[in-house]
C-alpha cells in the first residue's frame, strides 16, 4: 500500500509525469500532488468521492484529473513508480 501523504521524496520521483503549463485565466490550479493524495486515499480507503475528507481539494476536481491521468496512463505509472518505490503494493 502506497504511503499517503505522499513524502516529498516520493513526490520528487512522480511530480515529472503531472507537470501541466500554468494557466494565464481563470483559476489557480489546485496542486497535482494534493490531489494526487486524494486519489490514492479513494483507491485505498474504497470510499466514494463524495465522501472525500474536506482536506483534499473538491472532489470534482480530483475526479476530473483521476480520469484523465487514468485515461492519459499518468495515474498507472505514478502507481508503479510509488510501489516500487516504498517496495510493495498488494
Amino acid at each position: 500500500m502506497i504511503e499517503i501523504p505522499l513524502s516529498d521524496d516520493d513526490w520528487m520521483h512522480v511530480e515529472h509525469l503531472f507537470r501541466e503549463s500554468p494557466s494565464p485565466r481563470g483559476r489557480p490550479r489546485r496542486a497535482a500532488r494534493d490531489i494526487l493524495n486524494a486519489i490514492l486515499w479513494i483507491q485505498q480507503t474504497g470510499e466514494k468521492w463524495h465522501r472525500l475528507p474536506a482536506n483534499f481539494p473538491p472532489q470534482q476536481t480530483c475526479y476530473a484529473k483521476y480520469i484523465a491521468w487514468r485515461r492519459s496512463g499518468e495515474l498507472q505509472r505514478a502507481v508503479e513508480l510509488l510501489c516500487k518505490r516504498q517496495r510493495g503494493c498488494g
